[in-house]
């Protein structure tokens, strides 16, 4: 795996340029560091002659591709042919002499950030309005006819210089394609046991080994490639914490060409707050996020909606196994790992024992 860089900090007259090589009539005004991850975000206030345009930059952080044109190709077929509310890319460089590249440019959409854990405590109706309407648009990008194999999804149209994307789906395809799911599963599945095995949660590797060994070989396809989101949760949406709604749906760049289910489980499994419900406060409301994202999905794609109906323990116990990789990253109140610790490795061992 590389590793990850920190983000880069980009100078004002930098960044005027790049503003300036989308549109020669834009000028930037105002320039603020956004922290998201470790690409270089900036929010920009861009003057388009009397009016304020709301913009935000995402740049690589070392020069490497990092997928960032990838996702902006992503960002304008989802706006082309869905609903999900994705910033409208504006502007794509892939490469440039004296420019950090790759980066693009894409409009700002209203809501607010909201912390991961925040999943845990939302109030049932709006975590129940927040997965269907999930549902529903995982439904509509699962039907985005894209792709046709399993792998990362790239993309294949023109390199760009200040230009805005076309938006087509044909544009689309996938790095290293794999035809069989189960060996292209086996892949994902193996580098997340290896990091597993140096986690708080080591103990259980050898136990998850055997069980992912014959999980895998027993799935029952025919197995049905589409564009899956995979990295779900609030960290990469824009929501109102209040009622639930979904403003936007951000950060694309991990998308991946995968079976319904296996989409759908990840996120069933990270909005359905198992993995905090070890604290006091919180409870494993999976059910209730399984029942209104397959409403929600059921409403947008009745003739797919089989394909995600049942769950399939295989994809929700690779979730929690990148939650246990990652545990180290959650913000947890002071004093209650070990109570959240004990109640993933008490969810870990209920599969195990199925």
């Amino acid at each position: 795996m590389d590793e990850v860089p920190e983000a880069r900090a980009i100078p004002d007259s930098t960044l005027r340029e790049v503003v300036e090589s989308a549109d020669p009539a834009w000028e930037l005004r105002e320039a603020t560091p956004a922290e998201r991850g470790f690409c270089s975000v900036y929010r920009l206030a861009v003057a388009d002659g009397d009016t304020t345009r709301r913009l935000y930059l995402k740049a690589s952080p070392d020069g490497r591709d990092w997928a960032v044109p990838t996702e902006a190709r992503i960002q304008a077929v989802l706006r082309a042919h869905t609903s999900i509310p994705v910033p409208e890319v504006v502007a794509v460089t892939d490469a440039h002499e004296t420019l950090p590249t790759p980066h693009y440019l894409m409009s700002a959409l209203p809501g607010e950030e909201v912390a991961y854990e925040r999943v845990g405590r939302l109030a049932d109706d709006a975590l129940e309005r927040l997965a269907r309407e999930t549902g529903q648009y995982l439904a509509e990008l699962h039907s985005v006819p894209a792709v046709e194999s399993f792998g990362h999804a790239r993309h294949s149209g023109p390199e760009l210089t200040g230009e805005r994307p076309a938006g087509d789906p044909a544009d689309l395809t996938v790095s290293e394609p794999h035809d069989d799911w189960p060996t292209y599963l086996r892949e994902r599945v193996d580098p997340e046991l290896d990091r597993h095995a140096d986690s708080r949660f080591s103990d259980l590797t050898p136990e998850l080994t055997r069980w992912f060994e014959a999980g895998i070989a027993s799935l029952d396809g025919p197995f049905d490639p589409v564009l899956g989101r995979n990295d779900h949760g609030l960290h990469n949406l824009l929501v109102d914490p209040e009622t639930g709604e979904i403003t936007a749906m951000l950060d694309w760049g991990y998308t991946l060409a995968v079976p319904p289910a296996y989409d759908f489980e990840f996120a069933v499994y990270l909005f359905g707050g198992a993995f905090l419900s070890g604290l006091a406060d919180v409870s494993d409301r999976r059910s209730l996020v399984r029942e209104a994202m397959l409403s929600g999905y059921r409403a947008v794609a009745p003739n797919r909606a089989e394909s995600v109906s049942t769950p399939e323990p295989v994809y929700e116990a690779l979730a929690m196994v990148r939650i246990m990789n990652d545990f180290e990253h959650l913000d947890l109140p002071d004093g209650t790992e070990p109570a959240v610790m004990d109640r993933i490795r008490a969810d870990a061992r209920a599969l195990l024992d199925r």
